[in-house]
């Protein structure tokens, strides 16, 4: 194994762990915690951490704790966990009862909630904090007990670098234009697939027009009629192909980045207790974006792009980009019809997430 890789493969192991619904260790200087994917767990395996410990506990994100505790202290904390009961309504994301207790969380757990995320899982992680006399103790109980141990610093690695390389590039033919080239990029870390769609012939010295379109599935693929992802996607490509072209960045970040089953678990929260889409991520624990657009940063510069003006309303594009060394000239706004599905969801957008229909 090269040594260089040894952090992303022992990363990589966690996360196939973790979704399997298998413990991992994760320690730092000071801290060791076993700590699992709590909607992964099953009874008896919840029944085995018991014996383990009785002080079992649940960590809640910063959104959770504010939005369904109403706490003054706006941090991460820790739930109390006495049965396998209490745990599956908090995964069902039931309102929990707002006079629990609530304990102060540690470092450590941020980086369990870092790797649930990573894994694509609600970012409710069962915790027990373990004391080991030093890392050899630990390495042999983890051992012992088939366990993966992780070094936090791993953790922290893999979030740094997120660093991109082309893996093919292909002509494509759209029903809008039949000049564009796609280019498909994977990330050093082993995350997922992001895309480049070069539409015409975009003057790379000029600001040239670019849209950054996170996937849609349920959108971009279903036609859903409670969003405007779709409508976005093909009124930029439009508007590119009637020009002198440009480039849509294609990004794996379904459901503003907390992936597609997360996104449909806020459809039904949204459902079931008259929710908007931004309080429905807060009560399953997520932030209100989860996504990050360095990457898109990245895959400019990678086509040698320094200077754009963006198809969108989300300033936060715009933010990111500048902060990554990309001159943003000016943001174009898309203007979509609304319906009676997603009307709602786009006041949202606008009321909540800063959105803006003007050119800034």
């Amino acid at each position: 194994m090269l040594i260089g890789n040894q952090g992303k493969n022992k990363i990589e192991r966690a996360i196939s762990e973790i979704r399997r619904g298998l413990p991992i260790v994760i320690y730092d200087e000071s801290d060791y915690l076993l700590f699992a994917a709590a909607e992964t767990l099953e009874r008896d395996s919840f029944d085995q951490y018991k014996l383990i410990s009785d002080n079992l506990c649940v960590t809640l994100t910063p959104s959770k704790v504010q939005y369904t505790f109403q706490n003054e202290e706006n941090g991460s904390k820790r739930l109390p966990i006495n049965n396998f009961d209490e745990l599956l309504y908090l995964v069902n994301c039931s309102t929990e009862d707002s006079t629990k207790e609530l304990l102060r969380s540690k470092m450590i757990d941020k980086c369990a909630t870092t790797l649930l995320k990573f894994s694509e899982l609600l970012p409710y992680a069962l915790v027990i904090d373990m004391t080991f006399k030093d890392k050899n103790e630990m390495r042999d109980w983890c051992e012992k007990n088939d366990v993966i141990a992780l070094d936090t610093s791993f953790i922290n690695d893999f979030q740094r670098n997120q660093g991109l390389y082309e893996v093919c590039k292909t002509s494509l033919f759209l029903k809008q234009t039949q000049e564009v080239n796609i280019i498909s990029y994977r990330t050093k870390s082993g995350g997922r697939e992001h895309y480049a769609i070069i539409i015409g012939n975009p003057n790379e010295d000029g600001d040239l027009l670019v849209r950054i379109h996170s996937s849609c599935y349920t959108g971009d693929l279903l036609d859903s009629l409670s969003c405007d992802c779709r409508s976005q996607l093909h009124q930029a490509i439009q508007i590119m192909a009637d020009s002198s072209g440009g480039i849509i960045l294609y990004l794996m970040q379904d459901g503003r980045g907390i992936g597609l089953t997360n996104k449909l678990r806020a459809y039904d929260m949204q459902r079931k207790y008259n929710l908007d889409t931004v309080d429905a991520n807060r009560i399953l624990g997520f932030e209100d974006d989860e996504r990050d657009f360095t990457v898109a940063a990245e895959m400019l510069k990678k086509l040698g792009i320094k200077k754009v003006q963006l198809l969108t309303n989300n300033g936060r594009k715009l933010s990111e980009l500048k902060n990554s060394g990309i001159e943003v000239t000016r943001c174009l706004p898309l203007i979509m019809e609304r319906n009676q599905y997603n009307s709602s969801y786009m006041e949202t957008k606008f009321g909540k997430l800063g959105h803006k229909l003007r050119v800034f």
